[in-house]
């Protein structure tokens, strides 16, 4: 089966870029996590996801460059990747590179991928946006790492969000409502949809107008993708699956 890979139109004229959402097509997993589940930290069989993550790595181009992922912890760190030799950069919930031959993973099964690009200055970051990451504004945070460590402002970065939760099936409770809206105010309430018993948050809005904020211009914001939980065929969803499934992965990076 083919795999799914999801890209950025425009992002496809940068010689040497790689970047896409990955779904849950064309892989060996069996099972729970049928399909190509890239995460080793589900109860998947090791060497199955060995062989997916170099299946994957053929199909989208990464041949002698290597993925950094991350032991996702919804928080709100973003760090720098540097060493080339690292398969993971620990604790942390966005990564920033500049590095040629880095590719930046994340892992998701309904949370929000966060692909970003200052294309002039050849960085790349990727982010993990669950209910918490976005309460903490990480996405946001990377922008800022962006402009503080680097000089870039945001209207010179461009960002992709990827597949994820949508508003139709997040259902939420006012533990996490509440605090949305004490954040980010006037952002959340748009971003919510009250009419049913329980609030419904639109996550990826919800970024979409945090990025925004930071001063990215619309126009640069890409979003890409349908609903995890209402599209089993193509993606993974934790909320789908009641917790025992695989994970997708969005990546960026430069070859050279």
């Amino acid at each position: 089966m083919e795999m799914t890979w999801l890209k950025v139109d425009p992002w496809q004229t940068h010689e040497g870029l790689l970047h896409g959402f990955m779904g849950r097509s064309g892989g060996k997993s069996t099972g729970a996590y049928c399909g190509l589940n890239l995460s080793y930290r589900v109860g998947d069989d090791n060497k199955t996801v060995s062989e997916n993550v170099c299946d994957m790595k053929l199909a989208v181009g990464i041949h002698d460059g290597r993925i950094v992922t991350m032991k996702q912890v919804h928080g709100d760190d973003v760090v720098e990747v540097t060493d080339k030799k690292i398969k993971e950069a620990g604790e942390c919930d966005g990564m920033v590179t500049a590095e040629p031959g880095i590719f930046l993973g994340v892992l998701t099964a309904d949370c929000v991928p966060i692909l970003l690009l200052a294309p002039k200055h050849r960085r790349v970051a990727a982010v993990h946006a669950g209910w918490r990451g976005t309460l903490a504004g990480i996405a946001a945070k990377a922008v800022q790492q962006f402009k503080d460590n680097h000089g870039i402002a945001a209207d010179a970065i461009e960002a992709a969000i990827g597949p994820a939760i949508g508003r139709c099936c997040y259902e939420v409770g006012e533990e996490v409502a509440q605090p949305m809206r004490e954040r980010w105010g006037a952002l959340a309430e748009a971003c919510t949809d009250r009419s049913h018993a329980k609030p419904h948050i639109d996550l990826p809005a919800l970024n979409r107008a945090i990025l925004e904020q930071t001063g990215i211009p619309r126009k640069q914001i890409h979003s890409l993708g349908s609903c995890t939980s209402c599209s089993g065929e193509q993606f993974y969803s934790y909320r789908r699956a009641r917790g025992e499934t695989g994970r997708q992965m969005s990546f960026i990076g430069w070859k050279s």
